[in-house]
């Protein structure tokens, strides 16, 4: 059976291949429209996919799945970023926030990885957070809570008292004026011996910025320079769109050290973890480990070779920085010498 939907962009085929999967293709009606992926093969019913469809959009459609189903995507990079600094059994019983969780990929990944945990989603997007609430329920989880943040610049009380912090994928995404406000709040409400990770987020100390326009250098630009530059060449922004708008959708990053920075005005002082785990030792090779495997899937030929050899190489070559940065931030009273080593090394 096949299911045909003819959508304002894009004309989007769902196949039936038995046991449960269906194959995605959708075909973008501007040939030129910046699309991540544009087949994927799914365990979604038709009725999730046509939700994702009318949240995301077409040319975010598949990609959107694959962060949920891709075992080399989310779920490579949150075991790469997690179990790096925290032994699994460690969740066991233990209240996670992920904030900023979207439309629910890492919840209901974190929900499966560690069933006996309780994973609180919070978002601000009511339209994400629907769709969250149906991935949840299309994997019968009964370990997740998913409410709605009360503003851009305030956490729900019920955030308070948790024990593991998550900002995947979101800290680019905050407005420089709600960092500060959003990170304070959410380390005042970890508990003392907790831990806040934040991983997926592009490091704006490295020299591409791959997250929003693809550009080299663009991240040490002066922001109305960086704007020319992000509508006259990169092919995912459009020429109209407003600096403001590129900074939501995350073209600026951050960098340990601004984390650290605001964490540093709390009584309660951050002392970054050193990864312990899977034979890494710093925090740069959990993005070259986790991302080695999907960049050798998801690109061919010259292309292949050259992304794929610089990941591979970097570690051999000791480079401290890579395109996103996988921190674990520990709460404590004072500061260790351990720790000023580990800011001195970043």
């Amino acid at each position: 059976m096949r299911i045909t939907i003819d959508d304002r962009d894009a004309v989007i085929r769902v196949e039936e291949k038995g046991s449960g999967t269906r194959r995605i293709v959708v075909e973008m009606k501007d040939r030129r429209a910046y699309s991540p992926r544009l087949h994927w093969d799914t365990q979604y019913p038709p009725e999730l996919i046509k939700a994702v469809l009318g949240v995301k959009g077409a040319a975010w459609l598949c990609d959107e799945i694959a962060r949920d189903e891709d075992p080399l995507y989310v779920r490579s990079d949150l075991m790469m970023s997690l179990l790096s600094y925290v032994e699994e059994n460690d969740f066991d019983g233990k209240l996670v926030l992920d904030f900023g969780c979207g439309s629910g990929a890492s919840t209901v990944i974190i929900a499966r990885m560690f069933p006996r945990c309780r994973v609180l989603g919070v978002e601000l997007d009511e339209r994400f957070l629907e769709l969250a609430r149906l991935r949840s329920q299309h994997y019968r989880l009964d370990n997740v809570d998913l409410i709605r943040s009360p503003s851009a610049d305030r956490i729900p009380e019920q955030a308070l008292g948790v024990d593991f912090i998550l900002l995947s994928a979101v800290w680019e995404h905050l407005m420089p004026a709600e960092r500060p406000l959003l990170l304070l709040q959410m380390w005042e409400s970890l508990t003392m011996q907790g831990v806040l990770f934040v991983n997926q987020t592009p490091d704006a100390r490295f020299p591409i910025e791959a997250h929003t326009t693809g550009l080299p250098l663009l991240n040490y630009l002066p922001d109305c320079v960086a704007l020319r530059c992000a509508h006259g060449f990169s092919k995912r922004v459009s020429p109209t769109t407003p600096w403001a708008s590129l900074l939501r959708m995350g073209i600026r990053g951050g960098t340990p050290g601004e984390i650290l920075g605001i964490l540093s005005q709390s009584p309660y002082s951050p002392v970054l973890l050193q990864p312990k785990a899977h034979g890494i030792t710093r925090q740069s090779d959990i993005y070259y480990r986790s991302a080695q495997r999907r960049l050798q899937q998801r690109y061919r030929g010259v292309k292949r070779a050259c992304i794929v050899g610089a990941v591979e190489l970097a570690p051999t070559l000791g480079i401290p920085i890579a395109p996103y940065v996988s921190l674990a931030i520990g709460k404590s009273r004072g500061v260790s010498d351990q720790d000023t080593k580990h800011r001195n090394d970043l």
